[in-house]
């Protein structure tokens, strides 16, 4: 990382930026075609794992069963920083995280559940009981994402935030 003063090294605040996230862009790279999507997620901070869903068809699903190794990216805290009218007076607040791991698809249905309600909650920001059912279980095709390594980087102090 180039601006080492920015770089968040604790993995507490990793996962805080983790757990807030409301968006995972994940990128894939197939032959030379790279494709990236933004998604709904859930991060279980146990398991050190994203998890998602998708339709039981579509490109995401191609793009991960021809090379299911990915790079992933979520924003924390963004906010901009307004200045004057000069164009370069103004700045943006952002804290960051951007890892790499390998996508493997959820298919007991227990496991299926757990992955969907970890999604559910940090969608929702509450924990409740969730009721899902064998429909919603059969619905989706469900993903985890192993997170593998990370890095997080942020342009301003957590005692400013």
């Amino acid at each position: 990382m180039r601006r080492k003063d920015r770089e968040i090294t604790d993995r507490a605040e990793i996962d805080a930026i983790l757990r807030k996230a409301k968006v995972c862009r994940v990128a894939f790279a197939v032959g030379d075609e790279p494709y990236i999507v933004p998604l709904s997620h859930g991060y279980d901070g146990e398991a050190n794992a994203l998890f998602f869903h998708t339709a039981k068809e579509g490109k995401k699903n191609e793009c991960i069963e021809a090379n299911s190794h990915v790079c992933f990216e979520v924003e924390g805290t963004v906010e901009i920083n307004a200045g004057d009218e000069r164009a370069c007076s103004w700045g943006v607040r952002y804290e960051s995280v951007i890892g790499h791991g390998t996508i493997v698809e959820v298919v007991s249905p227990a496991e299926k559940k757990s992955a969907l309600l970890c999604l559910t909650e940090q969608q929702a920001g509450r924990s409740m009981e969730w009721t899902i059912d064998e429909k919603a279980l059969a619905g989706p095709r469900v993903w985890r994402l192993d997170i593998e390594s990370v890095t997080g980087k942020r342009s301003f102090t957590p005692e400013d935030a």
